[in-house]
């Protein structure tokens, strides 16, 4: 459980951090930001759940 609730927070830290992106590509190339975001929106996807993974993994004792 723990897992999956650390993978939403990622996710949706990053989904804010993917619209940002966008909007600010916006600002510059109207045409590119849907690319942009697009690319930014999937990605984020495999890495919060790489570090999702790599946040709630048991320690190992020295």
């Amino acid at each position: 459980m723990q897992l999956i609730l650390t993978y939403a927070v990622f996710v949706i830290i990053g989904e804010i951090g993917a619209y940002v992106v966008g909007r600010t590509v916006e600002q510059w190339s109207p045409t590119a930001s849907l690319p942009v975001f697009l690319a930014c929106f999937f990605l984020v996807f495999g890495i919060a759940w790489k570090l999702a993974v790599m946040a709630t993994a048991p320690r190992r004792a020295a």
